[in-house]
C-alpha cells in the first residue's frame, strides 16, 4: 500500500509543478517593444515605426498580421508594412501628411506562427513641431550672466584694495620710480 501513495503523491507533484510552467502551446504572442514608444512626443514623424513581439509571428500572407495608422479625427495615414526575416517584429514606413503635427494611434494586429492565436492592440504618440528659441529669454539671460560677471569683478576689486593686496610690478618699472623721486 505504501508504493500506490508515493506513486500518487508523485504524480500530483508532477501535475502540479507542470501548472505553474509556462507552456509554448497556451502562450500568447504579446509586444515587448515598440518604436515610438507609448504615448511618446516626438519633434518629427518617425521614418521608421517597429513592433517586436515575445515569439514569431504568422507572416505567410498579409491577412496574418495588420497595422493601421490614424490621425486625431479618424482620418488614415497610408502604411508599408513588412515582418522582419526572423518573424518577430513588424515595420512599417508611413506617407506623412505635409503638416503631421497631431496625435496619431497605431493599431496593430498579429496572429502567433504557431497555434494561431491572436492579438490586437493600439499605442498613441502625438508630433509636436520643436519650439522657436525665446529671444527675449535668452537675451534677458545673457544680460543677466554679463551683469553678475561685472558686479563680481568689482566686489572682487573691492576686496583686494580692503586687504591691502596690490600686484606685483616688474623690477625695472619699480627701480626707475624709485630713482625718479630721489632726485
Amino acid at each position: 500500500m505504501r508504493r500506490p501513495a508515493k506513486l500518487l503523491a508523485l504524480l500530483l507533484l508532477f501535475w502540479a509543478v507542470s501548472l505553474t510552467l509556462p507552456t509554448a502551446v497556451g502562450a500568447q504572442p504579446r509586444l515587448v517593444e515598440s518604436t515610438p514608444r507609448q504615448d511618446a512626443r516626438l519633434g518629427r514623424p518617425p521614418q521608421t515605426m517597429r513592433l517586436c513581439f515575445s515569439e514569431p509571428i504568422a507572416r505567410a500572407n498579409p491577412n496574418d498580421y495588420g497595422l493601421t495608422l490614424t490621425r486625431a479625427g479618424g482620418a488614415s495615414v497610408p502604411l508599408s508594412v513588412r515582418p522582419t526575416t526572423d518573424g518577430t517584429c513588424l515595420e512599417a514606413q508611413a506617407t506623412w501628411p505635409q503638416d503631421a503635427t497631431g496625435s496619431y494611434t497605431l493599431f496593430w494586429r498579429v496572429r502567433q506562427e504557431q497555434g494561431g492565436q491572436s492579438l490586437s492592440g493600439s499605442l498613441s504618440f502625438t508630433i509636436t513641431p520643436p519650439s522657436r528659441p525665446d529671444v527675449l529669454r535668452l537675451s534677458l539671460l545673457t544680460a543677466a550672466a554679463v551683469g553678475g560677471a561685472a558686479v563680481l569683478g568689482v566686489l572682487l576689486t573691492l576686496f583686494r584694495y580692503s586687504v591691502g593686496f596690490e600686484p606685483h610690478r616688474p623690477q625695472a618699472e619699480a627701480e626707475s620710480e624709485s630713482l625718479a623721486g630721489h632726485h
